[in-house]
């Protein structure tokens, strides 16, 4: 039997509303990562260069066990290579810099590959996006999260922070929020204008 109208409108109601907790369950997380980003800097560092080495190495398994395309794999480790160049300058990174940019070229390039690939030869949906979180997000990413810390480590960024802590009487002492951070701090205080009296019952 089919469905009739209330049914359907109820299912794609709570299909959009799962979809929006999703995505607010995402922001939080990536508003927590990129403080804990901030507050050790040495130890992302170190993180995200064991997390290039393990996927170094799985591309190699693949190469030798998986029958995948070799070009694909190569590549990939090409663009895991290039991301050793950025790592040398973290948490300084220069969004102009020709290692960036070839970093972003191959990150672009290394998905459109692989999705080509299995586009043509079919799995499942979660086994490509597992696939693909592993082997071409995952260390962009990480340097994606590290783009408040870039900000919050530049030296002009933290005579401002000194000067503000010292000048303003009524200032709060705390660290100055950048990057990712001043995004979501943004909307934070977008929320607490429009809906004030709901913040206050919270």
């Amino acid at each position: 039997a089919s469905m009739g109208y209330v049914a359907l409108a109820v299912t794609y109601v709570a299909g959009y509303l799962f979809l929006v907790f999703v995505a607010i369950c995402l922001a939080c997380g990536l508003y927590y990562l990129a403080e804990l980003c901030e507050e050790y800097t040495s130890l992302t560092k170190r993180v995200i260069y064991w997390a290039i080495i393990a996927i170094l190495i799985e591309h190699v398994l693949l190469l030798v066990f998986e029958r995948l395309p070799w070009q694909l794999v190569l590549l990939g480790m090409g663009s895991h290579c290039c991301y050793f160049q950025l790592l040398k300058s973290f948490p300084f990174l220069q969004l102009s810099s020709p290692a960036f940019l070839l970093s972003c070229v191959a990150v672009a390039v290394c998905t459109y590959g692989w999705v080509a690939h299995f586009a043509s030869d079919y799995h499942s949906p979660a086994f490509v996006l597992g696939f693909l979180l592993a082997n071409c997000w995952l260390v962009p990413f990480a340097f994606f999260i590290s783009l408040s810390v870039n900000e919050s480590v530049l030296p002009s960024n933290q005579h401002l922070g000194a000067s503000q802590a010292f000048s303003e009487p009524g200032a709060r002492r705390g660290k100055t929020q950048s990057g990712i951070l001043s995004v979501f701090d943004f909307f934070r205080s977008k929320k607490e204008e429009l809906m004030p009296g709901l913040t206050k019952k919270v």
